[in-house]
């Protein structure tokens, strides 16, 4: 019987010790991020239509990028995500939303690691940090 105490008790703490972020292990479906700084800086962009981020049902993406609503296929592996068939309208941006735009589309597509907490949601990527706040549409 000790043995049996010793091996459950080993494989909670293992459980704990999981290398997962716990926000991974959450349900990241069904949530509203908004951007709110890229690579350090924080967004100015209009609090109208921000830049935000959301994963669907079939873990299925959309957001705004800039001023481009964009769609695709997400992926996670571990603590990695990554978008596959992104697809996004065309309209022309201010330079300032493209610069935010490319940004996110490029990190989408590249692939990036998730951090964060309940609040927070870090896409560290190749070339760029993507740091959004959860505002979700219902409280």
């Amino acid at each position: 019987m000790p043995r049996f105490l010793l091996l459950l008790l080993a494989l909670i703490l293992l459980s704990a010790c999981s290398s997962t972020p716990s926000f991974v292990q959450q349900e990241l479906q069904h949530h509203h991020w908004v951007l709110d700084k890229l690579d350090g800086q924080a967004i100015t962009a209009s609090r109208d239509n921000p830049p935000d981020f959301e994963i669907g049902e079939h873990f299925t993406v959309n957001g705004i990028a800039g001023c481009n609503r964009y769609f695709g296929q997400g992926h996670l592996e571990g603590d990695r995500f990554w978008v596959t068939s992104l697809g996004s309208t065309e309209m022309a941006c201010q330079a300032q939303l493209d610069a935010i735009e490319q940004a996110v589309i490029t990190t989408l597509t590249e692939g990036v690691t998730l951090s964060g907490t309940t609040q927070t949601l870090v896409l560290e990527g190749k070339r760029h940090r993507l740091e959004y706040q959860l505002q979700d549409w219902v409280r």
